[in-house]
């Protein structure tokens, strides 16, 4: 390979690189919305725990920590944050979760 064709390849991978990253960027997505969870929307699949939101269809990881801190007898609506890729698939993160209407 000659130098030209090394720096035009190198150059090419670059720029894959770059276009790859720049939509992986702008693709993320972070949301906070009002919901209300109820006790069939909490879901367990190997070993993740998992609430389904029913307005979105999404399915949103949430930790144990955060399981935890639900009190559905007590608060029937919620204020969630989460993130998700709408590139990739219909699976996000839950961030934080706040029974509505209460203040810390």
């Amino acid at each position: 390979m000659t130098q030209l064709q090394v720096y035009k390849t190198a150059f090419i991978a670059l720029l894959v690189i770059f276009v790859l990253s720049f939509t992986y960027m702008f693709s993320q997505v972070d949301v906070i919305t009002t919901q209300e969870i109820t006790e069939e929307q909490i879901v367990e699949e190997d070993g993740q725990n998992y609430i389904v939101l029913e307005v979105e269809s999404r399915k949103l990881k949430i930790s144990e920590d955060l399981l935890q801190s639900l009190e559905l007898d007590k608060y029937k609506e919620y204020k969630i944050s989460y993130s998700y890729n709408k590139l990739f698939s219909k699976t996000g993160k839950i961030d934080s979760v706040i029974p509505y209407g209460k203040t810390p």
